[in-house]
C-alpha cells in the first residue's frame, strides 16, 4: 500500500474506519517464536514490558524492572510517538524517567511524511543503535496504518529479533498482541484533541464505539488495555470486550479448525513482562475501580456461550505461557461453577480476586456446623496456619440464590471452605491420608480441585 497519512489534524473517523479490519500482523502465526537461532537451536521471542496505562512504565517499581531487562544502566532509548501524532508534550512526559537516569534518547517522528526518516536511517536507529524501544499511548489504528505503510512494523520485529526490549502502555501495550480493543474512532483521538473537544456538544462526545483491530501479533491474545476503566462514551471497556469476544467466538464456531480467541485484560496499574514466550504479571497499585490490586485478566467464552473474566494473581514471580494462563483460568471456572455455585458470599469473591481463583480456596471439609468442621480439619492438619472461613455450600434450610437455575445440593451436611490466611498460594500439599470424614475433600491445585469436585458427586450420603 502507499504511505498512509492523515489529511487533517482534526477529523479522523472517516479516514480510519475503512481500515478497522485490515491485517497488521508481522508474523504468520500469532505468539510463535520470531526466530530460531541456527547455532543453538533456541527459539527467539521478543522481550516486552507493557502496562495498561500509557504512563505506567514510569512507576518506580515497574521502571526498575524495565531497565533491568536491557542489561544496561543507561540504555539507548528510541521513543515512537506515532499514536499521539508526535505531539511534543507527550514526548516530554513519556521520556521523563529515562532522562532522569541519563539515557540517550532518539525520537523517531513518523506521523507525517515530512518528518519521516529514510528507511535506512530508521533501520540504523531501531536495529543497530537502540537498546530499548518505547511506544506511546494514543490512536492505535492510526499508528498501525502508518507503520505498515512505511515499513516500521517490520523494523520493530527485526529489532525484537536482535534482542531489543519493547515497552509502552495503552496503545503501546495492545500493539504487541494479536489484536486489541481501541478507542481510535472517538472524535478527540486526533492531534488537536483539545480543540476538537471544545467544538463538540455532549451528545457528539458520546457518539462513538470501541473497535477491535489486529496488531503486530507477538503475544497471542486479544488485549484490552485499561480494562478496569470506562471510556469517554460512558461504556465500560470490559463490557465491550466481552461482546467483541462473544461475536468473534460465534463467527469461529462454524470453522472447526479455527483456534478459539482469548482476551487478555490489563488494568491501568498492572504490568506484564513477556520473555522467552512466558508472562509475568505485576501490580503497582489498586484497580481504577478501587477494589483489589491491579492485575491482568483472562477472558474466554465457556460452553454456555457466557464470557468469563478471571483475574490472575499478580506479583507471584511465576512465569507462564499464555496457554498455561488460559488453562488455569478455565479450570478455575470449571471448579467454581460446579456444586460451588451456591457460594455467593463477598468474602469468597474478594479472596478469589486477591489470590487468584486457583488458590483462593485452600481447604474444604464437611460438617453440621463451622466450629465442628474447623476443629476436625485442625485435628487432621495441625501444622496449618490460621484458617479463615470463606463461605459454605448450604444444603438443608438454605435460601435459594436469585438465579433459580442454580440447584440446591442434595446433601445432608454443609461444605465449608477455608482460606489459609498466612500461606502464599499455592499452599503446600497436605498429608497423603485424611480421615474418612474429609474423604479427600480438599484442593491444593486446580488439578486436584477438579478431581475433588468429581469425588464430591460420588460421595454416598
Amino acid at each position: 500500500m502507499g504511505n498512509f497519512e492523515l489529511a487533517s489534524d482534526f477529523v479522523i473517523n472517516d479516514t480510519l474506519k475503512p481500515h478497522v479490519n485490515d491485517n497488521f500482523r508481522v508474523i504468520e502465526s500469532p505468539g510463535q517464536a520470531l526466530h530460531c537461532d541456527p547455532d543453538t537451536g533456541e527459539s527467539v521471542y521478543p522481550k516486552i514490558l507493557t502496562t495498561g496505562a500509557g504512563n505506567g512504565i514510569h512507576r518506580p517499581f515497574i521502571f526498575a524492572k524495565l531497565i533491568a531487562m536491557t542489561g544496561k544502566e543507561r540504555p539507548n532509548v528510541v521513543y515512537i510517538g506515532t499514536p499521539f501524532f508526535d505531539r511534543e508534550g507527550r514526548y516530554e512526559n513519556g521520556t521523563v524517567s529515562f532522562r532522569k537516569i541519563g539515557c540517550r534518547i532518539k525520537r523517531l517522528m513518523v506521523a507525517k511524511e515530512c518528518t519521516t526518516p529514510s528507511s535506512e536511517e530508521m533501520r540504523r536507529i531501531m536495529v543497530d543503535w537502540s537498546d530499548l524501544i518505547m511506544i506511546s499511548g494514543g490512536n492505535s489504528l492510526f499508528a498501525m496504518l502508518r507503520w505498515q505503510s512505511i515499513g516500521l512494523d517490520l523494523l520493530i520485529k527485526e529489532a525484537a529479533v536482535r534482542g531489543k526490549v519493547l515497552c509502552g502502555g495503552s496503545a503501546g501495550c495492545g500493539c504487541y498482541f494479536d489484536s486489541m480493543q481501541t478507542d481510535s474512532l472517538k472524535p478527540e483521538a486526533c492531534k488537536l484533541s483539545e480543540k476538537v473537544l471544545t467544538e463538540l456538544c455532549a451528545e457528539e462526545r458520546l457518539n462513538w464505539s470501541f473497535v477491535r483491530i489486529t496488531c503486530l501479533g507477538f503475544i497471542n491474545a486479544f488485549c484490552i488495555p485499561h480494562i478496569d476503566t470506562v471510556g469517554t462514551n460512558n461504556i465500560a471497556r470490559v463490557d465491550t470486550a466481552k461482546k467483541m469476544l462473544l461475536e468473534a467466538h460465534m463467527k469461529l464456531e462454524a470453522d472447526r479448525d479455527s483456534r478459539p480467541i482469548f482476551g487478555f485484560g490489563v488494568d491501568e496499574k498492572a504490568a506484564i513482562i513477556y520473555e522467552g514466550g512466558k508472562i509475568k504479571i505485576f501490580s503497582a497499585g489498586q484497580r481504577a475501580t478501587g477494589v483489589g490490586d491491579a492485575t491482568c485478566h483472562i477472558l474466554f467464552v465457556n460452553n454456555l456461550n457466557e464470557v468469563m473474566c478471571i483475574p490472575i494473581t499478580p506479583n507471584t514471580g511465576e512465569s507462564l505461557t499464555m496457554d498455561e494462563l488460559i488453562d488455569r483460568a478455565m479450570r478455575s471456572v470449571m471448579a467454581l461453577q460446579s456444586p460451588l455455585d451456591l457460594i455467593v458470599d463477598d468474602r469468597v469473591s474478594n479472596a478469589c480476586h486477591r489470590r487468584g481463583c486457583s488458590a483462593a480456596i485452600d481447604f474444604m471439609t464437611f460438617g453440621e456446623n463451622p466450629l465442628t468442621a474447623k476443629q476436625s480439619l485442625r485435628k487432621e492438619l495441625p501444622a496449618l496456619s490460621p484458617l479463615k472461613l470463606l463461605g459454605r455450600c448450604a444444603t438443608e434450610g438454605a435460601t435459594k440464590p436469585q438465579d433459580s437455575t442454580v440447584p440446591i445440593l442434595p446433601r445432608k451436611k454443609t461444605l465449608f471452605l477455608y482460606e489459609n490466611i498466612i500461606a502464599t498460594p499455592p499452599p503446600p500439599p497436605p498429608p497423603a491420608a485424611l480421615s474418612p470424614f474429609h474423604n479427600r475433600v480438599r484442593s491444593q491445585s486446580m488439578n486436584s480441585f477438579v478431581d475433588m469436585l468429581q469425588t464430591m458427586r460420588e460421595i454416598p450420603w
